[in-house]
């Protein structure tokens, strides 16, 4: 009797399996109908009492999470070698205007600057891939391409400077293309933070703390427009302005701009840091939502398609 008893458990086992495998995908929202196929075929995993095996199946629930992986670690490498084209430029300016010799490390500057700018460019363009694959919203679409514009901008300043010509700025590269990027970054975190106000990313809770895990998207987004307040700061003061007499505000070596850079690039870093946890925490409520969902219908419908679709403003 107890071997009939498992034979017949172990074939509805198999049955229950097949019929979950085919649960049927609505044709004009492929993503959601996988990810609610997903959430309802992994009931051992989320009903786990393993922390790491409860994480692994939240995991799951991040659309194209891979994507998202592989953004973080390139914003992490943009953000470190920001701070450190920041510390060689400081210690460069100080070294020349001191009369001494330049040191090594002072002149890696330039090959920082142009690591840390193809590396935010890099990572915009696949955020926004990342973010049309989502169906994230037109503002949070419109705040990712402006970061993108920036990023371009970016790339100028390292790219005249290694150049060296002096009709494009000599070694400080074109005067005007960091203070233009700087400001098309900050235009686009203000676009992403207004949009995580207009549509709250699912889970998140404006009764709790700006820590809380369904809150995370929206924290680092506002950490990323503190930083790029900084730094805004920072290239107004210290910019050329083509050579104008009242120009330049503050020198590069002052203590306040050289506190805005530091500030703005590690504000940056720690917003990176922060994203990807709130970016997993949002997709986990999303994912409960299609296990919801799949179990009364077998898709989500119109419902859950728009919940799914809100809080991807991302980075």
């Amino acid at each position: 009797p107890q071997a009939t008893l498992l034979q017949a458990g172990t074939a509805l086992g198999t049955q229950a399996h097949a019929t979950c495998r085919a649960v049927p995908r609505p044709s004009g929202a492929p993503l959601v109908g996988t990810m609610a196929a997903n959430a309802a075929c992994a009931p051992s995993e989320a009903s786990s009492n393993n922390p790491n095996t409860l994480f692994s199946y939240q995991a799951k629930g991040v659309p194209f999470r891979m994507q998202q992986v592989a953004v973080s670690w390139v914003f992490l490498i943009a953000s470190a070698t920001l701070i450190l084209d920041f510390a060689a430029l400081q210690s460069m300016l100080r070294h020349v205007s001191a009369g001494g010799k330049v040191w090594p490390f002072d002149e890696l500057c330039n090959w920082f600057g142009v690591v840390s700018c193809v590396c935010w460019l890099l990572g915009f363009i696949v955020l926004a891939h990342w973010l049309h694959s989502v169906g994230a919203t037109r503002m949070g679409l419109a705040g990712c391409y402006l970061k993108v514009v920036a990023a371009v901008f970016f790339n100028l300043q390292p790219m005249t400077g290694t150049m060296n010509d002096p009709l494009l700025g000599g070694g400080a590269g074109l005067w005007w293309s960091n203070l233009t990027g700087i400001l098309f970054f900050h235009s686009g975190n203000v676009v992403s933070c207004l949009d995580f106000f207009l549509h709250a990313p699912p889970g998140s809770d404006k009764s709790k703390g700006w820590a809380y895990h369904g809150n995370l998207p929206i924290t680092g987004m506002w950490v990323y427009q503190l930083a790029t307040w900084f730094l805004v700061a920072s290239n107004f003061l210290a910019c050329s302005f083509g050579g104008a007499t009242w120009a330049p505000l503050l020198p590069t070596t002052g203590a306040l701009v050289a506190l805005c850079q530091f500030a703005g690039s590690g504000l940056l870093l720690a917003g990176t840091m922060v994203t990807p946890f709130g970016a997993m925490a949002s997709a986990t409520s999303r994912t409960h939502l299609a296990r919801e969902r799949s179990m009364e219908g077998g898709h989500l419908g119109d419902e859950g398609k728009a919940l799914w679709h809100q809080g991807d403003a991302g980075f």
